[in-house]
């Protein structure tokens, strides 16, 4: 359990946080008749110097980030990401947006953000959540920067996720052809339904991009940074990219535009390195340039674990309306670093925290000193024993840093309709309490449930309170909070009472004590 820490705000910052007006802001109560809503988090801008010191790619990115969030600090760095961390550790913004040019993002620099976005205070956690936002050139980074909320109705899955969690959804998946699983929630007695289709997916695709206009994408299959494949069981399409454009590419090899306005997400989850940004010319800008994406996850390696592709795309659909894109991501991401953390306390190599793959290569397995220490003092009837654990651990370790977030962290894209509702968090100054709460809308779930929360609390953990149908939360940090064993059923509302909590670094009202 991570232990709350204090952070400094500026009088002009703190009543914003806190909803008041500037009057009174030296106190955090100048008025106790009413609950305050909290109306927006901190946020950071993180910029190269090379976009920082362009007048276009400021004005592509920069401005329009400061456009939808006024008052956000810039940082820049000339050399290194890390020259920021001690600013940013002051700050410790609730979103930070990490504003690069195209030859400086890629591999190394998501190895990079993940580290430092995990250092800015003393424990091993996501101390921020973070978005990379470039793009082919500025215009398209500007598409990226500027994007409004993405209310995601209409899915198309190439990789196997729950249908039922949109309003309409079609599946073409890599290891079959010649069949489509559709699903539409407004139809009576609905259920997916599976119809034939051609073997070669790419008309089908084309139109579901074109016509039916999706918002979210999720894919899986073979690729690199400058194809995707969809054919595990036999040949079947390709999307590639010329000059910043999409290309739909037929078993004939046969080639289409692929272009699609409409802003979406994009979940390549069970991808390889279709993430990383090793030019300019690469599928993942082409993505943002031509094919409206606005939000990205990818790997920027080769993957073989999917803990972070997989889990990402399974809470964001399997509690459809509870996060956005990048709550599933860092959420997904804090459960990574949890895991790893009891690898810690078992076997004892703390190096595990520091380890970075630096030399990049097909199927890294990151192993550290003192973990391969532990696993060679083993005889060899426990080796055999322990080996899942140990495999486990180094996929892991390689999920916690290869997978890149595009886009603006604190864009509200998120499932509609879903089968979860979160419902706004207010602050009571007077009773010095923060409430968080959700609502089933239908079904049922059992399983973890996570909550956001508002920026950067002071809060202990030991008088939490919550509904009892939530149990217990063995993740306390900061910024989200996780109930591991939460037990919902539809048309139930469940809350969460941060007791004696107050925004970090804010001083106590000495009238409401």
């Amino acid at each position: 359990m991570k232990s709350s820490h204090s952070r400094t705000f500026s009088s002009a910052i703190l009543p914003t946080l806190l909803g008041l007006s500037a009057i009174g802001a030296g106190c955090l109560t100048h008025t106790h008749a009413k609950d305050y809503e909290i109306p927006q988090d901190s946020y950071a801008i993180v910029a190269s110097a090379s976009v920082f010191n362009d007048t276009e790619w400021n004005d592509a990115i920069v401005k329009e980030l400061q456009k939808k969030y006024p008052g956000a600090p810039v940082l820049m760095w000339t050399k290194d990401v890390t020259e920021v961390k001690e600013r940013l550790a002051e700050l410790k913004p609730a979103f930070t947006a990490f504003a690069v040019k195209p030859g400086e993002a890629g591999v190394h620099f998501t190895i990079a953000v993940n580290h430092l976005t995990r250092n800015l205070d003393n424990d091993p956690y996501p101390d921020t959540f973070w978005g990379v936002i470039t793009g082919y050139d500025a215009e398209s980074a500007r598409k990226v920067a500027a994007a409004g909320p993405i209310a995601i109705e209409r899915a198309l899955d190439c990789s196997g996720c729950d249908l039922t969690a949109f309003q309409k959804a079609w599946r073409y998946t890599e290891d079959h052809r010649g069949t489509m699983n559709y699903w539409d929630a407004t139809a009576p007695d609905a259920k997916i339904q599976e119809f034939p289709c051609d073997t070669d997916n790419t008309a089908g695709v084309l139109e579901r991009l074109q016509k039916d206009n999706i918002q979210f994408l999720a894919t899986s299959g073979h690729a690199t940074q400058h194809d995707w494949q969809m054919g595990y069981s036999g040949p079947n399409m390709a999307m590639v990219h010329k000059e910043g454009k999409l290309i739909a590419v037929d078993t004939n090899r046969i080639g289409y535009p692929a272009h699609s306005e409409e802003p979406k997400v994009y979940f390549a989850n069970g991808n390889c390195l279709i993430g990383d940004v090793d030019q300019r010319d690469c599928m993942a800008l082409s993505w943002m340039r031509d094919g409206g994406v606005r939000q990205m996850m990818g790997y920027t390696v080769t993957t073989w674990f999917g803990a972070q592709g997989w889990g990402t795309l399974g809470l964001f659909t399997d509690t459809a309306g509870m996060t956005t894109a990048a709550e599933a991501f860092h959420f997904t991401n804090a459960s990574i670093v949890d895991t790893l953390e009891k690898a810690i306390e078992r076997i004892g190599a703390d190096d595990i925290r520091r380890c970075k793959l630096a030399k990049i290569v097909q199927l890294n397995r990151p192993i550290t000193r003192k973990m391969l220490m532990w696993f060679s003092s083993l005889p060899g009837d426990q080796q055999r024993a322990e080996a899942k654990f140990f495999q486990d651990t180094i996929g892991n370790m390689h999920d916690r840093d290869t997978v890149c977030f595009y886009g603006d962290p604190a864009l509200n894209a998120r499932i509609t309709n879903g089968r979860i509702t979160v419902l706004s968090p207010v602050y009571h100054p007077m009773k010095k309490e923060l409430r968080l709460t959700l609502r089933m809308e239908k079904g049922e779930r059992k399983g973890a449930v996570w909550f956001r929360l508002p920026g950067d609390w002071t809060y202990d953990p030991a008088q939490l309170t919550a509904s009892e149908a939530l149990g217990k939360p063995d993740l306390c940090l900061d910024n989200m909070i996780r109930f591991p064993n939460a037990d919902l059923k539809a048309g139930q509302t469940y809350t969460v009472v941060l007791n004696n909590s107050r925004p970090a670094g804010a001083e106590a009202c000495p009238h409401c004590d």
